[in-house]
């Protein structure tokens, strides 16, 4: 037995030693002769990363545009200031649908001087979106009629002048995202050029909108103008009236059913400069709750999914 004991200890050695490569080793038939690796699992394709998103619960803007929701459809709408517009649809879940399954037209209605027209929407295959070119934009209202694989969508935003970057931008003079915002009603707070507006919208279709100043402590609305746009199908544009007790500035749409609303509020402080600002509101947690068009929400949270 001893004897074995001895002979097992020396071959361990040798056998270990025969693992070292030897000159003149081939690396291709070596490793020709061992067992193939198992292949690498597949990468997820966007369909299947799109099956595991929840629907509807991504209106983050892909083209710096504003996204806009009908039915399973979703369209960002980008109005350049130079008059070239894109549209760019997705389904449930922001997976693209190609332009050739959509078509349909634009219609452009200036609120002062021009002429209202209606544009014949072009597939542009290397932008992914259906395309025109309209005016430099001037705050006009830009009515889509769209058939979107055969699913009617049909709605207008009001556009500014310099297009739908200044919707998703605040005012020059004071820029969003300087400081964090708070809630002081449970509305959206966004900034202006002299201090920020306040917006709740709640799910009954009632809005009020609270005039802030620099430190978002009230500040009387008197002699302020403002309306309102819900991106919404079928929505009008709602003039705001002042409520004088309240101090502050109320109107009222349809009952809103869908748990995320894009509005654009056109506001004139007064004796100030008119501004449009883009407002997107989250209801699916309690009446008026939502997210500035900048990524924080009501209470002064970055609201950054990666919107």
């Amino acid at each position: 037995m001893r004897q074995i004991l001895l002979s097992l200890l020396v071959s361990i050695p040798l056998v270990a030693c025969s693992t070292k490569e030897t000159p003149g080793h081939d690396h291709a038939k070596a490793a020709s002769t061992q067992a193939p690796a198992a292949a690498p699992p597949p990468a997820p394709t966007p369909h299947d990363q799109a099956a595991s998103m929840r629907p509807h619960a991504d209106h983050n803007p892909r083209h710096g545009g504003l996204v806009t929701m009908e039915g399973d459809n979703h369209v960002e709408v980008v109005v350049g200031a130079d008059g070239a517009i894109d549209l760019y649809a997705s389904d449930a879940v922001r997976t693209p649908i190609p332009p050739k399954d959509v078509t349909g037209t634009i219609t452009i209605e200036p609120k002062g001087k021009g002429q209202k027209q209606t544009l014949t929407l072009a597939p542009n295959e290397a932008k992914g979106s259906l395309s025109a070119k309209g005016p430099a934009p001037d705050k006009a209202d830009y009515t889509w009629d769209l058939k979107v694989r055969g699913a009617p969508m049909k709605m207008t935003l009001t556009v500014p002048a310099g297009g739908t970057a200044s919707l998703v931008d605040a005012p020059a003079e004071h820029p969003a995202g300087d400081h964090a915002h708070g809630s002081p009603h449970g509305g959206v707070v966004q900034s202006l050029a002299d201090g920020h507006v306040e917006v709740k919208l709640e799910k009954t279709g009632d809005i009020t909108v609270w005039v802030l100043d620099a430190a978002e402590k009230p500040r009387s609305a008197k002699g302020v103008t403002a309306s309102l746009r819900p991106v919404v199908a079928g929505a009008k544009e709602v003039q705001l009236a002042y409520d004088e007790k309240a101090d502050v500035l109320r109107g009222k749409i349809d009952p809103v059913k869908q748990d995320h609303v894009d509005g654009v509020l056109s506001i004139t402080p007064a004796g100030g400069t008119a501004t449009s600002i883009r407002f997107a509101f989250h209801l699916e947690g309690h009446a008026g709750a939502g997210h500035d068009g900048h990524g924080h929400d009501g209470h002064g949270h970055d609201g950054h999914t990666g919107h």
